[in-house]
């Protein structure tokens, strides 16, 4: 064979071998975090077989960062694919103190995830709330949806849900019911598993941003009722009696509050001499009702955890990482 049919052979081969590398691909996919600067890229891995070696090249970008929407935290930038941690101050959560009447509305505070993706990839992130930190440090873990005793959390529901589609928390989720009897969860997250924030493929300039709301209410059972009965009765001109029964009525209910720890008593005895050298005395008793202070609520962990999806058809689960193999046969 001549030089220029082993040239022109070889060219040949290049192609179909090229043809081959864009028939063979894997994806590869590193979640980056959300920055001013560089975003670390993402890549797609592209080899036939272990006798040829092929440079990486972008497959796409992705960033994902949360904050609390009314500005008093700093934004938290995923890194890496990292899941990112927000506070529910316990100060909020003791506004439940000031609801009254067992349909008051409920306490919310809302917060947003912030993110986007571009090349072939999209973006999901699962919502959950995680723990209970108090002032001293220590931790109560939320995973079984129940708060620690002598909280008001512990005494209230927490519903995370996202907003509607104008941003608006007012459609608070029902609690579901329970089917086995079993005492109800007071910490409950709608829709937090694999929530959507952009579509596989569909990027654009200005990213995706959603609102989560956090509805807390206290567990405010009535305390009594006031009941009201009314009766009338007259005499029509034909000289007919008529009567009627009407019943109306009201909840009584105290505010809300934690727990009583006890009672303050105190005693007062008081003698005197009167001018007549009489010795009057009298006693007297007075008390409080002793409860905890609500400035000590914990604060709450509201944990997002980012994943990407693809649009490639191997990759069937979102990951931080994908990496799917296929045959070279």
């Amino acid at each position: 064979m001549s030089r220029t049919s082993e040239r022109l052979a070889e060219g040949s081969r290049r192609r179909t071998l090229g043809r081959s590398y864009a028939q063979a691909a894997i994806g590869g996919l590193v979640l980056g975090a959300l920055a001013a600067g560089t975003v670390p890229a993402a890549y797609a891995l592209w080899a036939m077989d272990d006798s040829v070696s092929i440079p990486a090249f972008d497959h796409g970008r992705v960033a994902f960062a949360a904050a609390p929407a009314d500005g008093s935290a700093a934004l938290v930038r995923s890194t890496d694919g990292a899941a990112v941690e927000l506070v529910l101050p316990g100060s909020k959560m003791a506004e439940v103190l000031g609801q009254t009447g067992p349909d008051a509305a409920p306490i919310i505070w809302t917060f947003e995830a912030t993110g986007w993706a571009d090349g072939i990839v999209g973006l999901v992130y699962d919502v959950s709330v995680t723990s209970q930190v108090a002032i001293d440090g220590s931790v109560h873990d939320l995973s079984a949806g129940m708060a620690q005793e002598g909280t008001l959390l512990r005494h209230s529901t927490l519903k995370v849900y996202p907003a509607d589609a104008g941003g608006g928390c007012t459609a608070v989720p029902a609690t579901p019911d329970s089917s086995d009897g079993e005492t109800h969860k007071n910490i409950m997250v709608f829709d937090g598993q694999e929530h959507r924030l952009q579509a596989s493929g569909a990027w654009s300039d200005g990213g995706s941003s959603q609102t989560w709301c956090a509805a807390m209410a206290f567990i405010n059972a009535p305390d009594g009722s006031y009941v009201n009965d009314a009766f009338a009765q007259g005499t029509a001109e034909d000289g007919k009696v008529y009567g009627a029964l009407d019943t109306w009525n009201t909840t009584v209910g105290f505010p809300p509050s934690l727990p009583l720890l006890g009672t303050y008593v105190n005693d007062a005895e008081a003698t005197g001499v009167a001018e007549d050298q009489t010795r009057p005395r009298d006693v007297d008793v007075w008390s409080a009702a002793l409860y905890p202070d609500p400035s000590s609520e914990p604060d709450i962990t509201i944990v997002l955890d980012p994943a990407a999806t693809n649009l490639n058809a191997a990759v069937t689960q979102p990951s931080d990482h994908f990496a799917t193999t296929i045959s070279n046969e």
